[in-house]
Formats: C-alpha cells, sequence, structure tokens
C-alpha cells in the first residue's frame, strides 16, 4: 500500500507532526509518502534532511488557484504509482481531491480541526469536494456529526480517530543542562503558533499576576507567527519582560517540552491538539481552556482545564500546578490515565490501513 500524504508546505504544526511520526514508523505492506506543492517549510526541510521521502513539486506559486498544476500533479500521482491520496489541511484539499480523480485514485480529507460553520465560503467549497472524496477523518464524534450535516456525506464515509504521537520521541524526561535552563527554577511554557486562535495574550495577562504572587517562576512561549510584534507589545506593556519570552521555532521540540514543569494552551478553538498528547506523553502538567478540542485530547474532567473567558482562573491553576503538589499529583494521575486510553502509532497507522484497503480496488 502506497499512501500519498498532500500539503502545499510543511511549517511547524500538529498535522505535519503525526504525519511525519507516520512516516518515520516502518510497517510491513505500508509504505508513506508527502509531497509539498509550493515549499517544504520548515517540518519538511527536517524531514528531508533526515532522509525521509518528502517530496517537493513547486507547482502552487500564490493562493491563487493553478489548473495546470492539477494536471502536472495527477500525472506525477500515476507515474509514482501511489494508491491512495492524503489530504491534512484545508489549503491542500482542492489539490489534493480534483488531482486525485483525474489520476484514477481514492482520496481521503482529513479534518484536524473542529467544524467552523462560521467560514460559509470553506465549508460550501468542502461540500463539493466531499462529493469526490471516499473518506473523511475527524478527531471526535461532535466533528464527525457537524460534518455529515455540513458537508452532506453519507455516514459510512465518515471515520472517527483520535490522534497519537510518536512515544520513541516524546517520553518522561529531563535535562534543562543541554537547553540552558536553570535546573531550579518553575517554568510554564505554552508551545503554539504566535496566532490569534491560540490566545498567548491570555498568558501574557496571566503572566502579569503570577509574577506577583510568585516571582521566580518563568514563562517561555514556543512558537512563530504574525502575532509577534503584537505579544512583544503586550509583554513590554505589562512589564514582564524579565519572567516571560518568546523563544521562537526550537526544533526538536521534545527536549524543551521535557523541561516544562507546566505546559499551557489558552486556544480560543482548536482541533484535537497534538501538543497536549506530546505533553502528556512526556508526563508534564497541563493547565488548558476549557474548549471542545482540549476536552477531546484531555477529557472533560481535566482538573488543568480553566474557563476561556476567566483570566483568574487560568492563574490560579497555573500557579497551583507550579507550587501545589497535591494538586501536581492529581493532574498526572489523570493524565496518565487518560493516556493509557490513548492509541499507539502502531494502532493508528494500521486503523489507517483498514480504511485505504476498503478505498482501493483488488485489482490494484
Amino acid at each position: 500500500m502506497k499512501v500519498l500524504h498532500l500539503f502545499i508546505s510543511m511549517p511547524v504544526g500538529g498535522a505535519e507532526d503525526l504525519v511525519l511520526s507516520m512516516v518515520r514508523h516502518p510497517m510491513v505492506g505500508f509504505q508513506a509518502e508527502v509531497v509539498c506543492l509550493k515549499e517544504l517549510g520548515v517540518s519538511g526541510e527536517e524531514a528531508r534532511n533526515e532522509g525521509l521521502p518528502v517530496h517537493l513539486l513547486p507547482l502552487v506559486r500564490s493562493k491563487r488557484f493553478h489548473p495546470l498544476a492539477l494536471l502536472r500533479l495527477a500525472r506525477w500521482m500515476k507515474e509514482q504509482r501511489f494508491d491512495v491520496v492524503h489530504s491534512h489541511v484545508y489549503n491542500a484539499h482542492v489539490y489534493a481531491v480534483l488531482a486525485a480523480r483525474l489520476a484514477g485514485l481514492p482520496v481521503v480529507m482529513h479534518h484536524h480541526k473542529t467544524f467552523n460553520r462560521e467560514r460559509r465560503r470553506r465549508w460550501l467549497t468542502l461540500r463539493l469536494l466531499a462529493k469526490l472524496t471516499a473518506a473523511q477523518i475527524t478527531l471526535s464524534e461532535q466533528t464527525r456529526e457537524d460534518i455529515i450535516a455540513a458537508l452532506k456525506v453519507p455516514r459510512a464515509a465518515t471515520h472517527v480517530m483520535t490522534n497519537t504521537v510518536d512515544t520513541r520521541t516524546f517520553y518522561p524526561a529531563r535535562n534543562r543542562a543541554s537547553l540552558g535552563l536553570d535546573e531550579q527554577a518553575l517554568i510554564a511554557g505554552g508551545i503554539a503558533s504566535l496566532s490569534t486562535q491560540k490566545n498567548h495574550s491570555a498568558t501574557v495577562r496571566m503572566m502579569t499576576g503570577l509574577k506577583q504572587r510568585l516571582p521566580t517562576a518563568q514563562g517561555i512561549i514556543f512558537g512563530e507567527g504574525m502575532m509577534r510584534p503584537t505579544l512583544e507589545a503586550e509583554i513590554a506593556a505589562a512589564g514582564v519582560g524579565d519572567v516571560l519570552r518568546l523563544a521562537g521555532n526550537k526544533r526538536p521540540i521534545a527536549p524543551w517540552l521535557q523541561s516544562l514543569d507546566a505546559l499551557l494552551l489558552p486556544s480560543t478553538w482548536e482541533g484535537q491538539p497534538m501538543v497536549l498528547l506530546q505533553g502528556m506523553a512526556c508526563g508534564v502538567p497541563i493547565v488548558a481552556s476549557r474548549i471542545e478540542g482540549n476536552i477531546a485530547a484531555l477529557g472533560a474532567d481535566h482538573p488543568g482545564l480553566f474557563n476561556l473567558e476567566d483570566d483568574a482562573d487560568y492563574l490560579d491553576k497555573t500557579q497551583r500546578c507550579l507550587t501545589d503538589p497535591d494538586f501536581r499529583s492529581r493532574l498526572l494521575s489523570y493524565q496518565n490515565d487518560q493516556w493509557a486510553r490513548q492509541p499507539r502509532m502502531e494502532d493508528y497507522i494500521q486503523g489507517l490501513l483498514r480504511i485505504y484497503e476498503g478505498l482501493v480496488p483488488a485489482s490494484r
């Protein structure tokens, strides 16, 4: 079974991490490869330097649709003898679905976010593409019901698969010295792109209060994005530049995650965040906003969930996570139980294979 995962580019992100973890996992009778249509991006460059089968076909130069790219991509898919095409992000769905259709290949559309009905133009486009798509994968039953209703796809063509992470990379460990971090400091950190959705401004406000209550605590935000100038200004205005820093992208991220005393994710919306699964795998206690995507990863009863509009709740739970041994122990015990129920990478790939095998004609 030869499967092509299609992206426009591969920046640092959860979907990219998931796909590359699958590519790294050798499975008998299964070969996964990746193609980027514009540029490799940070994750794509790293993967290709690692020797993974990540291809660059520079067929797309801008956000404008390029019809000729479809013909070239379809021809390349046939030449490479792929059996299935798998698309993971919205901006790649158009090329993946239409080119696979031209090549006579089944295509899987993967929804890594909760469904947003407010973006009407986008979901109407997805509805048209869904008519040409063999299968839809969602991260939760709620999103499955949403796309069945909005995209008008048959239930039999939809599948729920919760995310997983590679435990060969993410596991409990701690080596702050190699990262230049203070071994004794209390460090709370967030790992997410610097975008409005990730709500890092809430962390700036939280650190303002934490500095008053716990002056020795430190905060680090890992990631890059368009919100950097805004966040830099907010940090300066709040006077927390001495305790909160924007560290940019750190690769690999696992050692930095393992070094945290608390993992923070105050997002306004999510799918099923890979970083929360990575945090559980590393044994790091988590404080996150109580939203659908975070609940899908952590469970509704996770003690570290805080109300999105309640800055005081965010502050209190972060402080308790850093300083209250009983609360911290309760967090970790809950997370360990939740993590034990998550599928492992081998099980995840086997689940995908069952979906793929149902789509590929026996003659192939």
